[in-house]
């Protein structure tokens, strides 16, 4: 009993105290620092639009992105283990949230919010809980091909609950669909709102797939995007539904209160259980594919780096499960690790977490000062970023050659993905 005491309190110290494995090597290389800073930069100036449309994904104000764009970025890098994951919000577990708050809230707007950030305290308690008794491997036993069946239809449903936005409309229901003639009597289609989204979808993809030879320029493809957009709907008469006010400052950090739950626990039990187990196969997946690949080698081939620190689930689920604590402290949404900002994160250099550490500095300055810029940001713009990312995890050339090497495998992705 006392070996197994003393092995769990061994176990603590480790999982809380593992950026010291980087930290110190860090802040002592100035080649390190620097390669932190600029890939740090980087993904700040991704993340600033990326979170603001993924809010609105998940039903709440943009400026609930950049509080989940603050503080649980930092988070998750600092206690987990993977030095290239780049925490947030993510469309996947926004698109649940917004199920799930809506579930537990029943309609009722006034406790929307509540719900979406008791949401995120819950899944923050689970995945430390699991972190602590030792269950991540829980998470390397899920087959590829059903996460693969999962994701793609998960980013199809994404992509066709942005289309409103695209069309300059408000949301839209299935009994609008089914009567709309009538909707669109109502509630026409607004042109420029569908201009600018081609438009900023033709800019994001020539950026990002024509320029992909200067890396850093091409990263940048969604930050050009909302630049050009919020210059074109200041400088001219843009007619579309915008942004709008922004608060500034930082959120109001406090631990959410459960005294206006009146909705079932059982739900939101199971709510929490999806959230996180969604979030966290996300998370770990990238982590790990970012890990097994080699550095890069210098012109007389030898590696410019040690590969970085191995990739551990139980870290990692305590790293993102304290990252969603942070996020509920807050007052906003679950959040996870991002497999376009995670790549983009490694792509551009970054050697540790301390490059999460400079995001946050960055979207805590924007908060701070820079809000009223994105004031006439147009919502269409939110809705095609968000399409430009999810597109790419609709996998139907890799499930036609899944079913063709392992028809078994193959029947049960397109299962999961229907």
């Amino acid at each position: 009993m006392r070996s197994l005491i003393i092995n769990f309190l061994i176990h603590l110290r480790t999982i809380v105290f593992n950026f010291s494995s980087w930290l110190p090597e860090v802040l002592s290389n100035k080649n390190f620092l620097t390669r932190d800073v600029i890939a740090g930069v980087t993904i700040a100036m991704i993340i600033i639009p990326q979170s603001m449309a993924y809010a609105t994904l998940a039903d709440v104000e943009p400026v609930y992105g950049l509080y989940a764009a603050l503080l649980p970025v930092a988070i998750a890098a600092v206690f987990g283990s993977s030095r290239y994951l780049a925490t947030g919000p993510v469309a996947m577990v926004c698109l649940l949230t917004s199920v799930a708050a809506g579930s537990l809230a029943d309609g009722n707007k006034d406790v929307y919010i509540l719900y979406a950030v008791m949401l995120a305290f819950t899944v923050g308690i689970f995945q430390i809980s699991l972190s602590i008794f030792k269950a991540g491997k829980i998470f390397d036993k899920i087959p590829e091909h059903v996460l693969l069946g999962f994701t793609s239809a998960a980013a199809l449903i994404i992509s066709f609950s942005q289309l409103s936005k695209i069309f300059g409309l408000p949301s839209v229901t299935l009994d609008d669909v089914a009567n709309y003639s009538n909707f669109l009597n109502q509630y026409p289609v607004n042109h420029q709102s569908l201009m600018i989204s081609l438009v900023m979808l033709v800019l994001m993809y020539t950026v990002k797939y024509k320029y992909n030879k200067y890396l850093t320029f091409s990263n940048l493809a969604v930050f050009f995007a909302v630049v050009v957009s919020v210059t074109y709907a200041s400088s001219f008469s843009y007619s579309g539904p915008i942004v709008g006010y922004i608060p500034n400052g930082l959120p109001n950090f406090q631990l959410p209160s459960f005294s206006d739950f009146n909705s079932s626990i059982p739900m939101l039990v199971i709510h929490t259980v999806i959230i996180a187990f969604v979030g966290f196969m996300e998370a770990i997946a990238i982590a790990k594919q970012l890990y097994i690949k080699k550095p890069p080698k210098d012109s007389n081939g030898v590696e410019l780096f040690k590969n970085p620190t191995p990739v551990d689930s139980n870290q990692e689920l305590f790293g993102q499960g304290l990252s969603n604590l942070t996020s509920s402290f807050s007052g906003s949404i679950p959040v996870s690790g991002s497999f376009s900002r995670s790549a983009v994160n490694e792509a551009s250099g970054a050697y540790s977490g301390l490059s999460s550490i400079i995001t946050m500095i960055i979207v805590g300055l924007t908060l701070l000062y820079a809000t009223p810029l994105l004031h006439n940001l147009p919502q269409a713009t939110l809705g095609i970023i968000v399409i430009f990312a999810v597109i790419p995890l609709v996998k139907v050339k890799e499930m036609r050659e899944l079913y063709v090497q392992n028809r078994a495998s193959g029947v049960v992705c397109v299962l999961t993905f229907f």
